[in-house]
């Protein structure tokens, strides 16, 4: 499944060179959005990874967006982008917990960089909260159940689901790693 960002700016050239930019400059998909006051509900929708806002606009701005967000304990990582940078917002937005705080004009590579940083931190929370839920599971013999399967889910993704290579790498049986490629 792909990763996903939300794109929020009252101007409509902003939109359209953001995602440009995403679109072909990385794989992620983007939506966009002019109304600051859809993000809630595109937001419940769910989906999104991150998402990119001015930070003034009419209807919400970036730090309401920021807030709302935060007040939720949504898992989305929020990047404000703003023409109007001063200490004091960027002060705000940080006490916050806004992932990056990026003054306009930009530099396409300082966006992409800046989302493929935000992408990846995403991916690295979603792997240990996977994680803590296997060190949840009890009793242990159904943890080792759930951690095998685990470790073969990633395991085939390194190996390309090439079960000869997944065999060797892992020293487990050709039975098991067959039995683990099987669809449910």
């Amino acid at each position: 499944m792909k990763q996903r960002i939300l794109a929020v700016d009252d101007e409509l050239h902003m939109l359209k060179l953001l995602e440009r930019i995403i679109t072909e400059k990385t794989p992620y998909e983007i939506l966009t959005t002019n109304n600051s006051l859809e993000v809630p509900g595109l937001l419940e929708q769910g989906g999104f990874d991150l998402i990119i806002t001015d930070l003034k606009m009419p209807g919400l701005d970036g730090i309401d967006i920021l807030r709302w967000i935060k007040e939720k304990e949504r898992p989305e990582e929020v990047i404000i982008i703003t023409a109007f940078g001063s200490l004091e917002s960027a002060i705000e937005a940080l006490s916050r917990g806004v992932f990056d705080y990026i003054t306009k004009p930009f530099k396409k590579e300082q966006i992409i960089f800046t989302v493929d940083r935000a992408m990846r931190w995403q991916k690295l929370k979603r792997e240990a909260a996977r994680i803590g839920e296997i060190f949840q599971v009890e009793p242990f013999e159904k943890a080792r159940q759930v951690f095998e399967a685990e470790y073969l889910r990633r395991l085939a993704e390194r190996c390309g689901g090439n079960e000869p290579a997944m065999v060797e790498r892992s020293g487990l049986s050709p039975a098991t790693v067959a039995a683990a490629l099987k669809p449910i």
